[in-house]
C-alpha cells in the first residue's frame, strides 16, 4: 500500500531528523540505514522507500541543514538592524548548544570535514562545501553592510567562519566548555574591532589547555 502524500512527507521528515542526529553523534561512516530506521521507529524496508542509499539520505540531511541555516540567518536579519549585532549573535550561537558542541562538535563543520575525505569530486563532499558557503556568503553580506569592499568582506568572512569552526573543533577535542566560551568571546572581541578600513588581523588562536 502506497502511503498518502501527507503521511509520506511526514515520515520522510522523521527519517531526515533521525539521520541528522545520528550523523552528528556518530558520523557518516559509522551510521547505517538500520540505525536511522531504529531511531525513527520504522521498519528498515520503509527507509528504502524514501532513500535508496545512505548517500541519498545524507544529501537530504545536508539540504535540511542548509534550509534551517538560511532561515536562522533570515530571522537574525529581520530582528537586528545592525549587521555587527547579527554577526555577534552568530559568533555566540554555539553557546546555546554548548553541551552538544562539546560532546560531538559542530553538526555542520564536523560532517563537512568527514565528507571531504570522500574526495573533492564526491557529490557529498560538494554538498558539504555548499553548506559551508552559506555561512561565508551570509557573513560576507554583513561585512559589506558595514562598509567593507567585496574583497575585504570575503576575507573577513572567511576568517570569521574559520575562527568559529576552529574554536568548536578544539573545544570538542579537549572536552572543554571553558575553552569554547573563551574562544568565542575572543572572536567576538576581534569582530568588534573590525572596520571598513585597515581590517584587524585574524583572531588570536585559542590557547590549548589540558582536558580537566
Amino acid at each position: 500500500m502506497i502511503p498518502s502524500a501527507y503521511a509520506s512527507a511526514d515520515k520522510r521528515a522523521d527519517l531526515i531528523a533521525a539521520a541528522t542526529g545520528l550523523l552528528h553523534e556518530q558520523g557518516f561512516h559509522r551510521s547505517t540505514l538500520a540505525d536511522v530506521a531504529g531511531r525513527a521507529s520504522v521498519p528498515l524496508g520503509n527507509v528504502y522507500y524514501y532513500f535508496k542509499t545512505k548517500e541519498a539520505l545524507a544529501e537530504a540531511v545536508i539540504a535540511a541543514h542548509e534550509t534551517a541555516l538560511r532561515e536562522q540567518f533570515a530571522s537574525w536579519d529581520a530582528a537586528e538592524r545592525n549587521p555587527r549585532a547579527r554577526l555577534r549573535r552568530f559568533v555566540l550561537a554555539p553557546l546555546e548548544a554548548a553541551d552538544r558542541v562539546i560532546q560531538f562538535g559542530c553538526p555542520h563543520g564536523s560532517l563537512c570535514h568527514e565528507l571531504e575525505k570522500l574526495g573533492q569530486d564526491a557529490p557529498l563532499a560538494r554538498a558539504g562545501t555548499r553548506l559551508l558557503a552559506v555561512y561565508i556568503d551570509w557573513s560576507e553580506a554583513q561585512f559589506r553592510a558595514l562598509g567593507c569592499d567585496k574583497r575585504r568582506s570575503r576575507a573577513l568572512a572567511t576568517d570569521l567562519i574559520a575562527s568559529v569552526q576552529g574554536t568548536m573543533l578544539l573545544a570538542n577535542a579537549l572536552r572543554s566548555p571553558a575553552l569554547l566560551e573563551a574562544g568565542l568571546r575572543r572572536v567576538q572581541r576581534w569582530l568588534d574591532r573590525a572596520r571598513p578600513s585597515a581590517p584587524p588581523s585574524r583572531p588570536e588562536p585559542t590557547r590549548m589547555r589540558s582536558r580537566p
